[in-house]
């Protein structure tokens, strides 16, 4: 990469802590930061005992933080629903765009966000980095090169539990439910099964919480994929066993000579066909960045003419698809077609 690039952080606190103190320093050599904006004073004030940011311009006018600081592209850290706002922002003052998870707070301000990004001629990324952890991409490799045959069906779990009313209000709906934290599992399937999806349905629920008086969401979604395979997904906020929560969810794919299984970190192999059969661990990937880190290098690595990011507006429109579809159908109580879905938006 000839030059670092420069970037403005949009959003100080909050997930934008997370950028602060993990994300931006793994990839210092090749990015930095030249401004913060924020609209809450109370979070810009946090620089001040950040050594790593207290020197730096911070803004609570966005738009005279895009004129005043040359920068490469905009970092979008901010709630969903600010997501369409800053981005047309960004791309009025001639800004690349990588954004957190979900690419905007509506299907409807995605497409506009699809449109405004194709007509300014830029380049957009939005960091679905469950995807790129090391043993969901170990599963993905096995699955792609063909060893097992093809995949027949795919099932994902994530269980965790979660206590206070503010918590548990952020992902109660069908809507907050997979936009903030099945789509990570959405995304990785697309990915492991190498196809985007046919259809959807979503069935979710919640379960009261004795101890805190609390609603507790839940849902299973099953997908039909356009290559022919299936995949089925349980999301819980109400587990009383919570191993398999963030970092450590269940994926296991079932292919015509091998089950591919990654539990809490390990990944395994079995069978019970022909002289192999039995369950043997698989070696994680090596040599690689994982996560956060990986979307940022492959991101600036497009910016400087190489390949698309994996997660490039295009590839992530069609994991919006599926995350708005499920809170539609949630809440229909009927499976969404996704071709006719996105043709509404479009």
């Amino acid at each position: 990469m000839r030059d670092k690039k420069r970037l403005i952080l949009v959003g100080a606190s909050g997930f934008g802590r997370v950028w602060r103190s993990s994300v931006l320093p793994q990839v210092s050599d090749i990015c930095e930061p030249v401004a913060v904006v924020d609209i809450r004073p109370e979070a810009l004030a946090e620089l001040d005992g950040d050594p790593a940011y207290s020197a730096l311009p911070r803004y609570s006018d966005i738009r005279r933080a895009f004129a005043d600081i040359p920068a490469d592209f905009a970092a979008v850290v901010v709630p969903a629903k600010a997501h369409r706002a800053v981005i047309e922002e960004a791309l009025a003052a001639g800004l690349h765009i990588l954004c957190e998870k979900p690419l905007a707070g509506s299907m409807e301000d995605c497409a506009a966000v699809c449109r405004a990004v194709t007509a300014a001629g830029k380049k957009l990324a939005v960091t679905m980095s469950h995807r790129f952890e090391r043993e969901k991409q170990t599963v993905e490799a096995l699955v792609k090169s063909g060893t097992y045959g093809p995949a027949n069906y795919l099932v994902s779990r994530l269980s965790a539990r979660i206590s206070g009313p503010q918590n548990a209000g952020l992902i109660a709906s069908p809507l907050g439910l997979v936009s903030n934290a099945t789509v990570h599992a959405l995304d990785t399937a697309r990915g492991v099964l190498q196809s985007n999806a046919k259809t959807i349905y979503a069935n979710h629920w919640l379960a009261r919480d004795g101890e805190h008086g609390v609603e507790l969401p839940s849902s299973l979604i099953t997908v039909e994929m356009e290559n022919g395979a299936r995949a089925l997904f349980e999301t819980t906020f109400a587990a009383a066993d919570k191993r398999n929560g963030w970092g450590n969810e269940y994926l296991r794919v079932e292919c015509a000579s091998g089950t591919i299984t990654a539990d809490c970190g390990r990944v395994t192999v079995s069978s019970s066909q022909g002289p192999q059969s039995g369950q043997t661990e698989a070696p994680l990937l090596e040599n690689r960045a994982w996560g956060h880190e990986a979307i940022v290098r492959s991101f600036c690595a497009w910016l400087e003419g190489g390949e698309p990011a994996p997660t490039s507006l295009e590839d992530n429109l069609q994991c919006c698809a599926l995350a708005y579809a499920a809170a539609e159908s949630a809440e229909t109580g009927c499976p969404v077609d996704l071709k006719a879905f996105l043709a509404r938006y479009q």
